[in-house]
């Protein structure tokens, strides 16, 4: 039975009595035309709007929902965004089963999420050297912080909301906190991990999958964290070389050996501490530096001096089943070192207290590995090396094709360089007349 209509109360509601016994009786309300809420023999109330819904020419009634479980008031709201998707055109169960999917789409899709699809990625592309590098910090300062015994420090807060939900706001603030620490070098790294991350996710094909309208990073710059990029000048000096040498001595392999020849040779840390048998020429004196290993994708050589020689020989060279091609490896040669934080603490102390045996007050000012290669280069200029010739020599050499040409031709000047550098090394770790003689590896007869 359909009774007069009237403005509906919450008091109101709930003092309808059930319908007669098979019967169902309806109550309009008068505030909002359309909105009834019927009652069945039971006692059951259930709110209903009536419309011309999308199909039917015909006004038809469809459940908003069961009272108590919505109240009055969230029933008029209901109705209303009802009535505004009809003059839209739209059927509001499938817009609501559309934004009910969307929804779960964007709970699937959270930042954690995301960021795994994202480390993945990365794994694949053939140039990434710092694949695992990146994926650490990445985990570490975006996802959660771990201590040494696997105990969680912190927990991004916004690492499970959708990543369509993340904003500048909390990209800034998670910023500003690593600055703080104080960490500006790790605040500006992870900025630039953030971002990459967002413009991976924004391209055409992962976009629509993750819900994302946006790039909460497009209008963010580092001297919005008060960031800017630290360009070292660090060059190592003779006493703090001295002290380099002599830890990497005391240090076994394969930490030890690397540490050599990176002094050795000046190339970078990843083209010496994921090197492979492979790419050596003993003979010839020569390593070659594939181009999916070399930053500029292309092939880039190192003439050999007799000190580098001299410590290649004595690497163990693995072989049989289970075992790989690796120069530096705690892995029998299957995969190359890696994760050089510790051990970076470790050198850094035992480099100190070689400086400070014979001079108490010595200190050691904070240095990274990429200081080693551009010590070399300038104790290349130092040694009157031609320009050209000692860029070649660290990989900085000319572009495209007469790059690699331009190697080959000038593969003596490379090797005199590299020599000379080695007999200067040489001088510096073990100079005639010094009483603490560092052992340095013997020359082999050519």
């Amino acid at each position: 039975m359909r009774h007069p209509a009237k403005k509906l109360t919450e008091l109101g509601v709930a003092a309808i009595k059930p319908a007669m016994p098979g019967q169902r009786d309806e109550h309009p309300d008068t505030i909002l035309r359309g909105l009834v809420i019927r009652v069945t023999d039971k006692g059951r109330k259930t709110f209903n709007l009536v419309a011309r819904y999308p199909g039917s020419s015909n006004p038809t009634r469809r459940a908003i929902g069961e009272y108590p479980a919505i109240s009055l008031h969230n029933a008029r709201e209901e109705a209303k965004s009802w009535l505004l998707m009809l003059r839209r055109g739209l059927d509001p169960k499938e817009e609501i089963q559309r934004v009910r999917a969307e929804n779960l789409r964007k709970r699937a899709n959270s930042f954690a999420a995301v960021v795994e699809d994202y480390l993945e990625d990365i794994k694949t592309r053939q140039r990434n050297r710092h694949s695992e590098q990146d994926s650490r910090e990445i985990r570490r300062e975006l996802l959660e912080r771990k201590d040494k015994a696997g105990s969680i420090l912190w927990t991004n807060p916004w690492a499970k909301k959708p990543i369509a939900d993340v904003t500048d706001s909390d990209i800034a603030e998670l910023i500003g906190a690593i600055r703080d620490r104080p960490a500006p070098g790790m605040a500006y790294n992870t900025w630039g991990h953030i971002k990459a991350i967002f413009s991976w996710a924004m391209w055409p094909e992962r976009r629509q999958g993750y819900g994302l309208v946006i790039n909460p990073t497009q209008h963010l710059q580092p001297k919005h964290f008060k960031l800017s990029k630290t360009v070292s000048v660090r060059v190592l000096s003779d006493e703090e070389i001295k002290a380099y040498w002599a830890a990497a001595t005391a240090l076994p392999y394969p930490l030890g050996p690397f540490y050599k020849l990176l002094m050795l040779t000046g190339q970078r840390k990843a083209e010496v501490s994921d090197a492979q048998w492979s790419e050596f020429d003993l003979k010839k004196k020569l390593w070659t530096v594939p181009p999916e290993r070399f930053k500029s994708g292309q092939s880039h050589i190192v003439p050999l001096s007799e000190d580098a020689l001299s410590l290649l020989g004595d690497l163990e060279r693995f072989s049989g089943d289970g075992t790989g091609d690796c120069l530096f490896s705690t892995t029998k040669g299957v995969k190359p070192i890696n994760g050089f934080s510790r051990a970076k603490e470790a050198l850094d102390k035992a480099m100190l207290e070689i400086l400070t045996k014979n001079n108490p007050e010595a200190t050691l000012p904070d240095w990274v590995f990429h200081d080693v290669r551009r010590t070399v280069r300038t104790r290349l200029s130092a040694l009157r090396i031609n320009a050209d010739v000692a860029e070649m020599v660290i990989g900085h050499g000319k572009t495209g094709l007469r790059r690699v040409y331009d190697q080959h031709q000038f593969e003596p000047e490379m090797r005199e360089a590299l020599d000379r550098w080695a007999a200067k090394l040489k001088q510096i770790v073990a100079p005639p007349g010094d009483a603490n003689i560092v052992k340095f590896p013997e020359t082999r007869a050519s």
